[in-house]
C-alpha cells in the first residue's frame, strides 16, 4: 500500500537522510497531483501507464535520483485527464496552484499526448486568477517585445530547427538575457534530469548560443537530432564523424554520429528554477 494520499505529512522521518531541493518539490507537485485526482501515488503512476513501483518508491523511500521529465510528463497528462467531467466546485484550487508552473513548462507535450486537455485548460483558465495558465499557442505580444524573448524547450521537443530559428513548437518564452540579444537563434532548455549532476540538475533552465564557438575544456553543450529532441552533456570529443559526450552521474560517455545530428550549440549559462 502506498500509506499515503495527496494532504499526508513530511514523506521521510528526521533519521532518514536528507533529499534534495528538487526531490522535495516533485513530491510536492505529484502530492498535488494526487489531491486533484484523488489517486494514491501507485494509481496515478498505474493510470499514467508506468511502473507504480517506481513512483511510490520516490515518494516513499529515501532515494539518491528524481523522476525524469518523461515520467513527470506522464504524470501531468494523467492528472489533468482525471479532471475530465469534473465541476469546478470539486477541483481542489490549492492543488491546481501548485500544479500551474510545470503545467508552462509541460502543457504543449502533454496536448501532443491528449490533445483533448485543451477543453480542461481552457475551463481551468477561470479558476485560476492569477497566475493564469500558459496558452500552448503562446506568441509575443509584438515585434518590440520579441527581441527580449527567447523560446524554452524540452529535450522531447521536436518539429524545430534552431539553425534556422524556427522554434514555432516551444513549449514556452523566457526572457532573455542580455548577453545574449545579439544571437537571434538563442534559445532555453530545460534539463530533463540529473545526470549533469553537481553542474546542472533537474529543472536546471539553460541557455544555450548556437553563435558561441566549442573551443575550450569541460565545454557543455546541447546536441539538436535531425529526427528531433536534444540530449545534453559535456563536449569529450568532436570530429568530423563524430560527437562524444559525457555524463556525470553516472559518469558515462556516448558517440553521436555526426550525420545523425543538425547541430551543437554550447551551453553559456544556467538559471536554476
Amino acid at each position: 500500500m502506498d500509506g499515503e494520499n495527496g494532504q499526508s505529512g513530511p514523506v521521510v522521518g528526521p533519521d532518514e537522510p536528507s533529499i534534495s531541493a528538487h526531490q522535495t518539490e516533485t513530491r510536492k507537485l505529484i502530492r498535488a497531483m494526487m489531491t486533484l485526482t484523488g489517486l494514491t501515488a501507485s494509481g496515478l503512476a498505474n493510470a499514467a501507464g508506468l511502473t507504480p513501483s517506481t513512483v511510490n518508491r520516490f515518494m516513499h523511500k529515501s532515494v539518491s535520483h528524481s523522476l525524469s521529465q518523461r515520467t513527470m510528463l506522464a504524470l501531468m497528462t494523467e492528472a489533468f485527464s482525471q479532471l475530465k467531467g469534473k465541476k469546478q466546485a470539486d477541483i481542489n484550487r490549492d492543488a491546481l496552484e501548485l500544479l500551474v508552473p510545470p503545467l508552462a513548462m509541460y502543457q504543449q507535450g502533454m496536448l501532443e499526448i491528449a490533445p483533448e486537455l485543451k477543453k480542461i485548460f481552457d475551463m481551468l483558465n477561470s479558476l485560476i486568477s492569477p497566475p493564469p495558465i500558459i496558452s500552448s499557442h503562446f506568441v509575443a505580444a509584438d515585434k518590440s517585445s520579441e527581441q527580449s524573448q527567447m523560446p524554452v524547450v524540452l529535450t522531447i521537443t521536436r518539429s524545430l530547427n534552431v539553425t534556422e530559428g524556427n522554434f514555432v513548437t516551444a513549449p514556452m518564452h523566457t526572457l532573455k538575457p542580455a548577453y545574449l540579444h545579439d544571437d537571434p537563434c538563442a534559445f532555453a532548455l530545460l534539463m530533463p534530469d540529473d545526470s549533469m549532476m553537481p553542474r546542472f540538475y533537474s529543472s536546471d533552465m539553460l541557455y544555450v548560443s548556437p553563435a558561441r564557438t566549442l573551443e575550450g575544456l569541460n565545454v557543455d553543450v546541447v546536441l539538436e537530432q535531425k529526427t528531433g529532441g536534444f540530449s545534453i552533456g559535456q563536449l569529450l570529443a568532436l570530429t568530423s564523424k563524430s560527437v562524444i559526450l559525457g555524463t556525470l552521474l553516472p559518469n558515462s560517455k556516448e558517440a553521436y554520429d555526426r550525420m545523425s545530428l543538425r547541430g551543437v550549440y554550447r551551453i553559456v549559462g544556467v538559471q536554476r528554477m
